[in-house]
């Protein structure tokens, strides 16, 4: 079962990095990908034209592949997104078959199919259906990549030929930013399918990792804790990506409370838990301060949490993590110190950049999105603070934020 979903999430993510100038080429490649998950299995997208379907791509070579016309009638007409059938393709009678719509916020555009040696089961069509729905975006994505494409050799066009080429980039421009706007969408709507069902999964595996359905043997517990560290991981970066779109698009929400630092605090290393532990690291938390600030409590858990987790990452075994936080001349101050890897100087002005990744023998050998920080700073500003960094290379690093929103 974990081999399976770590196949889906591998072919999710080469699904999301596909590119290709051919479309023949671009839709085979995704039923090929989804025909690689289930076993004996042909995968066939089509796009509707008018009152019938065109194939526009499949895993495997078909002379004459027809959907019956009453079947996609029946689909395109009910509120679920999916049909079984045993006989929905001529050529592939006596197979099972799963045909699952392709719609962007109830925009029917066609029909991906799923055709199976064997019977099909709830799991096959909860990971199908959840896939369709991340490849219709894609397909969209791919369609306004190829606009942009374009429209870019148009303005290029243009520039050589016209003379108004500034009303000409102004244009295209506007049209650029639009797409941009739209891949942000695309870009947080997959983040959502993609967070839901995750969260599920670290929940479950906390319950069985906290016994609340009885004993684990060594070997389970083992595997319950890789599978809490490996969705903690995922979520994270997840959640970078998901929180990058809302800042670029402007749609970042700041609700400030009054909250308690230090409760915000212990709840973000009880999260952590399993990670840190897992390394063997030492953290230490100096409660100096038991006052209140105003701040949005998602988003401060989440400066927490970007800088926390970044520290147990950078930090190897039995190392240690150090958090202090105190009242300095009207304002809150926090630190977050870690005995890592450290920073050369030469780069401290280069890590609060998106989709940077300082070059280090140690660091290259660890995932990241490369936004933690950017989005960190972000967070930061939002709260209309600021954050420095003190490090040296191999001599571990220093985050210090200063806020000014101390609640009295």
């Amino acid at each position: 079962m974990q081999k399976f979903y770590s196949d889906i999430f591998s072919a999710v993510k080469k699904i999301l990095d596909l590119e290709d100038n051919n479309d023949l080429n671009f839709y085979s490649k995704i039923s090929a990908l989804i025909s690689s998950l289930y076993a004996n299995s042909n995968v066939a997208i089509f796009f509707i034209e008018s009152d019938s379907c065109k194939l526009v791509g499949s895993n495997v070579q078909i002379d004459d592949y027809k959907i019956s016309a009453k079947l996609l009638k029946s689909l395109a007409q009910t509120t679920s997104d999916y049909i079984l059938s045993q006989s929905t393709a001529d050529n592939l009678l006596k197979r099972h078959t799963l045909l699952a719509k392709l719609s962007i916020q109830e925009s029917l555009f066609g029909f991906c199919l799923l055709s199976c040696e064997d019977k099909i089961d709830d799991e096959i069509i909860c990971s199908f259906s959840a896939l369709t729905k991340i490849i219709s975006y894609k397909i969209k994505d791919f369609e306004l990549a190829a606009v942009s494409k374009m429209q870019l050799k148009a303005m290029q066009d243009a520039m050589l030929e016209k003379q108004d080429a500034f009303n000409v980039i102004r244009k295209q421009h506007k049209k650029l930013q639009e797409i941009d706007k739209t891949k942000n969408l695309f870009l947080a709507n997959i983040s959502h399918e993609l967070r839901t069902p995750l969260n599920a999964i670290i929940g479950f595996s906390q319950a069985l990792s906290a016994k609340m359905f009885g004993d684990l043997n060594k070997k389970q517990s083992e595997y319950v804790k890789d599978i809490q560290i490996s969705g903690l991981h995922l979520l994270g970066m997840i959640n970078e990506i998901l929180d990058l779109s809302k800042i670029e698009s402007n749609v970042m929400k700041y609700t400030p409370i009054v909250l308690e630092p230090s409760r915000a605090i212990n709840e973000v290393l009880e999260i952590l838990l399993p990670l840190y532990e897992n390394k063997n690291i030492k953290v230490t938390f100096i409660n100096n301060y038991s006052g209140k600030i105003f701040a949005d409590n998602q988003k401060f858990q989440q400066i927490l949490y970007n800088l926390l987790s970044n520290a147990i990452k950078f930090t190897p075994e039995y190392g240690t993590i150090e958090i202090l936080h105190f009242k300095e001349k009207n304002k809150y101050i926090l630190k977050i110190k870690d005995s890592g890897i450290g920073i050369d100087k030469k780069n401290h002005g280069k890590i609060f950049k998106k989709f940077v990744h300082i070059q280090n023998e140690y660091a290259n050998n660890l995932s990241s999105t490369g936004l933690g920080l950017a989005i960190t700073k972000e967070l930061v500003k939002l709260h209309k603070g600021k954050i420095t960094l003190e490090s040296e290379l191999n001599k571990g690093s220093c985050f210090t934020m200063e806020f000014s929103n101390i609640a009295e």
